[in-house]
């Protein structure tokens, strides 16, 4: 397992390097391809006897929204944010009945498609601004700093459990030390880019987006926990499935998008 992980990193961070650094059409493109199979992945592990072809569309119709998103200045990204909010209620409300909006492939096509379309849309967004390459790596640091420290924290000191039904192996000791690394890293990074933003902002998007990371964490895990399986799928041997790997990535971009958006600079 560990050898497997191993490899599959050591392909993946050149190819992430290559990925961040090409023009943004090709950019967009691998991520609508990423995100579709995400979708994709998450159709198949809810509804594993529903007909191929609710997954297939799943996956295409969330690649053709982020093209969408990608070309549509006035698309009002932030009003898709409701409809996504109830449909994640609706799938993951306790107690939903077995024959309730939950327990349903139509139900779990929509999830699928607004969960990994609306959120992953962001990386497209981040990638068209100002500076969007150097936000991408800060984003990446940041997410990858905070899951290495609540980890490796988690595992030293770990004693008191955060979210015990969703993910009992999270302590908020691992927290503490995800918070503290991602927000160093971050910040370090905006730092080494010469992002320069205000203080506020610097020190907002620093701590944010490693609270961002942990929730995207925690909503993949009630997923998971709710459709009844460890891993979206075996996409990636060793690390699970796409979503697996994007979860916190899937809700810390939207953060960091939108508070470049609204805080000063």
């Amino acid at each position: 397992m560990l050898a497997q992980r191993l490899l599959v990193a050591a392909a993946g961070l050149p190819l992430l390097a290559l990925l961040l650094w090409v023009p943004e059409r090709p950019f967009s493109l691998v991520v609508q391809v990423i995100l579709g199979l995400a979708a994709w992945e998450t159709v198949r592990a809810a509804a594993p006897t529903s007909d191929r072809a609710a997954a297939i569309g799943a996956g295409a119709a969330t690649a053709l929204y982020v093209a969408v998103v990608r070309v549509g200045d006035e698309l009002p990204l932030w009003a898709m944010f409701a409809p996504l909010a109830l449909v994640l209620f609706a799938l993951l409300r306790p107690g939903d009945n077995p024959r309730g909006f939950g327990s349903t492939t139509p139900g779990w096509w929509l999830g699928a498609v607004l969960y990994t379309g609306v959120l992953g849309a962001h990386f497209v967004l981040l990638r068209n601004i100002e500076h969007g390459q150097a936000w991408l790596v800060v984003l990446l640091a940041a997410v990858f700093a905070a899951d290495t420290g609540a980890y490796a924290v988690g595992r030293l000191l770990g004693r008191h459990a955060m979210a015990p039904m969703l993910s009992p192996k999270k302590t908020w000791e691992g927290a503490a030390g995800g918070l503290v690394l991602g927000a160093a890293v971050g910040a370090g990074a905006m730092l080494a880019f010469d992002l320069d933003p205000e203080p506020a902002t610097l020190a907002a998007v620093a701590f944010g987006l490693p609270v961002a990371a942990m929730a995207g964490d925690l909503l993949e895990s009630a997923l998971k926990r709710r459709i009844r399986v460890k891993d979206m799928s075996q996409l990636l041997p060793g690390h699970g499935g796409l979503l697996d790997r994007l979860d916190s990535l899937l809700v810390a971009a939207p953060a960091l998008y939108w508070m470049l958006q609204w805080l000063p600079m």
